[in-house]
């Protein structure tokens, strides 16, 4: 039987800012480690991306995106949406291709409520993606 135990202590990531972010830098970790095991060059891409506070500098919290990256070199962006937990298990992935200012921007949109099995698959389809699988 799966255990949340090793990632429970992100549950109420929705209510304690201190919380959520140390759950956007846990993702940013975990996508960092990852490029590095599979030797891919960490400094191709920023992260975050996407902007997640309001004008004032108050974070959105509100997990969309709990994670975002972008490689400065082929236009490829990650976006990691985080569902509340109380949600059950949710996952789900697609892919978002634009042409935005006459360049192709190729976008992973990840959905998921973050537990152990989860969190394999994200970086399984990460991985897969990148090296264009």
């Amino acid at each position: 039987m799966e255990s949340r135990n090793s990632l429970h202590c992100f549950d109420n990531f929705l209510d304690d800012e201190e919380v959520y972010v140390a759950l956007e830098k846990y993702w940013i970790d975990v996508f960092f480690m990852l490029l590095d095991k599979e030797n891919i060059d960490g400094r191709d891409w920023i992260s975050p991306y996407y902007k997640t506070t309001f004008g004032n500098g108050k974070k959105m919290m509100d997990g969309n995106p709990i994670f975002s990256a972008k490689s400065k070199k082929n236009d490829k962006v990650i976006k990691i949406i985080q569902e509340n937990p109380m949600n059950e298990n949710v996952f789900s992935y697609w892919n978002n291709s634009s042409l935005d200012n006459n360049h192709n921007q190729n976008e992973l949109v990840i959905v998921c409520t973050l537990n152990n099995h989860n969190l394999e698959k994200v970086k399984e389809i990460i991985i897969s993606w990148i090296i264009g699988n």
